[in-house]
């Protein structure tokens, strides 16, 4: 007989089950008295088999181990030959699971891992509640500490932000009178409706707010977790699910010399429907979303037990990517018209000279028709920019510095903004562009508090502040702009 061991549910023959409610059962404890924290490492115990002292409940201490060993004893009796795991438990915690199954069932059991059931040419991916699981080809695994709790806290946080400026409600009143954590917890849980299909309605009755959550609302609430990077693209840090694949793939051309050929995308997971855009557009294949119990009904493909593992740690420091340093060789005494054909030849050249160009014309009295050239030159430029060039980078931070001094033309809101919007949902950008785009936001607030995408961006942007290293200037002054 064949188990798969997974979450949110677990499949032995045609039976599903859930780890946790087995081990509460197990040790005769009701799940509405399990407080909040124990709950979330109840659900996220697959990603932690190897700690001790994990839980403790009713004065006793349980490993994590110990909570799946109780969870199986339902089935000791049953001739389990076959587990299957998902890939983010490869490593220590699949030879946790292999002793494990000594002891429940009194004999070995052949082990496999998801990726063990699909041809070479397939990338495997699997959301478990603290982590995602990404195989390669069957040769390259890769593990982010990104997973289904993440996005659930993070657009219930989103949502409790955009309740509060859209309802005019002070976070500190609301922290003193007691009722911030009331707040946050009924949002995430409508949340979380929304995330799993289940609604896509905010009802918050406390604050009569009821509204309609559309897709391309959804699509940029949760992009600080998709992520918008494309293979060929500049990764520096893993931020998001999109960085960790193309880091995958770069990984893997390093390791085997040869790019991946890839003909087939799987997705396992309750929220696999959410990772599914990121796959198709970075793959260019619409990935398949199958139910784990598929595979029981599964041979395995290929056995192969070491394959080249990499963890990676979501983190964001949020550098530069690389101090300019060359000298400033510009004559300021030179007509308007020199200063753009100058600019346009810098740039030619990706030359750092361009962006000393771009300041001192910003810095400028220019007049009405000067000021309408040099807006369109800088608009010029944005259309011609990528992610795949780090001097790229640079010249859009020193556009978005430039376009917050001066004053745009009427005619060219429209192409700015979109340039705006091109870049403000890319979370992987250095700190100093995030906050040139967040003064954007606010020198123009008035023209853009209409727009839907500006809507989502300013509450999105203080949920993603939560967990980085700014300074408390730079947290108020975020915080200062959503309730302006």
């Amino acid at each position: 007989m064949k188990i798969y061991l997974g979450y949110p549910e677990s499949y032995i023959g045609r039976e599903h089950f859930n780890i946790k409610d087995l081990f509460l059962n197990e040790v005769r404890v009701d799940y509405k008295t399990v407080p909040v924290e124990v709950k979330k490492k109840l659900l996220g115990v697959l990603s932690f088999l190897k700690e001790s002292d994990y839980i403790f409940m009713d004065e006793i201490k349980y490993d994590a181990s110990d909570i799946l060993e109780f969870a199986l004893f339902k089935f000791k009796n049953e001739s389990v030959d076959t587990v299957i795991l998902p890939g983010y438990t490869y490593g220590k915690s699949t030879f946790i699971v292999r002793e494990l199954l000594k002891t429940v069932f009194g004999r070995n059991a052949n082990i496999y891992h998801d990726f063990n059931f699909f041809p070479k040419d397939t990338v495997v991916v699997n959301i478990g509640y603290r982590e995602t699981s990404i195989s390669v080809c069957g040769d390259l695994l890769t593990v982010i500490n990104i997973g289904e709790y993440d996005f659930v806290d993070n657009f219930g946080n989103y949502l409790f932000n955009r309740l509060l400026a859209e309802k005019k409600i002070s976070n500190v009143e609301l922290r003193k009178s007691g009722k911030r954590g009331v707040y946050l917890d009924k949002l995430r849980g409508n949340g979380a409706r929304i995330l799993f299909g289940r609604t896509d309605k905010v009802d918050f009755q406390e604050e009569s707010y009821k509204r309609t959550i559309s897709q391309s609302e959804l699509d940029l609430a949760l992009s600080p977790l998709t992520g918008r990077v494309n293979f060929g693209d500049i990764v520096t840090e893993i931020t998001d699910i999109s960085s960790a694949v193309v880091s995958a793939l770069y990984l893997f051309e390093e390791k085997e010399k040869v790019k991946p050929q890839i003909r087939k995308v799987v997705l396992i997971g309750r929220i696999a429907h959410l990772y599914k855009p990121v796959f198709e557009r970075i793959f260019g294949i619409s990935p398949e979303i199958i139910n784990p119990s598929d595979l029981l009904e599964r041979e395995p493909v290929f056995s192969k037990n070491r394959v080249s593992f990499e963890r990676f740690i979501k983190g964001y420091k949020g550098y530069d990517y690389f101090e300019v340093k060359e000298e400033r060789e510009i004559c300021e005494d030179k007509e308007f018209r020199e200063f753009i054909v100058d600019l346009r030849k810098a740039f030619k050249d990706r030359s750092l000279k361009g962006l000393y160009l771009i300041e001192l014309l910003s810095e400028k009295e220019l007049g009405g028709e000067d000021r309408f050239k040099f807006v369109n030159e800088l608009v010029n430029i944005s259309r011609l920019l990528t992610f795949k060039n780090r001097k790229d980078l640079l010249y859009m931070d020193y556009i978005i510095a430039a376009l917050s001094k001066v004053e745009i033309p009427e005619a060219l809101f429209l192409k700015v903004e979109n340039f705006i919007k091109k870049i403000a949902f890319r979370w992987n950008i250095p700190l100093k562009t995030r906050m040139n785009i967040v003064y954007f936001c606010y020198r123009y607030r008035e023209k853009l508090k209409s727009k839907d995408w500006f809507k989502v961006l300013l509450p999105l942007t203080v949920t993603w502040i939560r967990d980085k290293k700014l300074s408390e200037g730079e947290r108020l002054f975020i915080r200062n702009i959503l309730s302006s």
